[in-house]
């Protein structure tokens, strides 16, 4: 709960809240996630994050401003968004196969390293509009990306005339998203013994195969 100590200096609570660069805003994001994930979004409380933080909560809210502010710098934080907007933008060479092999295996990572938070999300955002409205924001972003690549090599001939390509995009992260999620109920099979590096060119062969001219 929000302390009823007044602190002048608290920013606007619709202010950007992207990820704050110092210390203290770092221990709180890391703080957030862990409390997000053992206890979802509606139980877990500003009071609680900050103690894990080890900070007041003035200070959480001097740097997010309200527990849904600090919830989207959580997910930009944690997200693939940053590292993918990278790598669409200096690491990929026009090699169809070999980008989408480094464009899946840096999702499938950013899923396996937070799995447990964005199972939280997901089932937050089932009854939480606000919990949906942040956690829309990445996979629109990712798509637009994505389709943007299989337009220019459509253009080039190598991907065939795709009606839709930001529909096939969203298939394309579908696919390692359902993978992933799954892998969670399946951790203890035979199935979560494959290779990382195996899953992604087994799935990518087969969306290249589905999509290549």
């Amino acid at each position: 709960m929000l302390s009823d100590t007044k602190d002048t200096n608290r920013p606007d609570p619709q202010a950007n809240p992207g990820p704050d660069p110092d210390e203290t805003g770092q221990r709180i994001l890391q703080a957030a996630a862990q409390v997000f994930s053992e206890q979802g979004y509606t139980a877990a409380t500003t009071r609680a994050i900050a103690a894990a933080a080890g900070v007041n909560e003035v200070t959480l809210f001097r740097h997010f401003g309200s527990k849904k502010n600090l919830l989207m710098a959580m997910i930009n934080r944690f997200s693939a968004l940053p590292g993918l907007e990278a790598t669409f933008e200096n690491q990929l060479t026009g090699n169809y196969r070999q980008d989408l092999l480094r464009i899946a295996s840096q999702f499938l990572a950013m899923m396996s390293r937070n799995r447990k938070a964005i199972l939280m999300m997901i089932c937050e955002a089932q009854r939480l509009p606000e919990v949906r409205e942040v956690i829309a924001q990445q996979p629109a972003q990712q798509r637009q990306m994505l389709g943007k690549y299989l337009r220019q090599q459509i253009e080039r001939g190598v991907v065939r005339d795709l009606p839709d390509p930001e529909l096939a995009a969203q298939m394309f992260f579908g696919i390692f998203f359902d993978y992933s999620i799954s892998q969670s109920l399946l951790s203890d099979t035979s199935a979560a013994q494959i290779p990382p590096e195996a899953v992604v060119a087994q799935l990518v062969d087969i969306f290249v195969r589905g999509t290549i001219n």
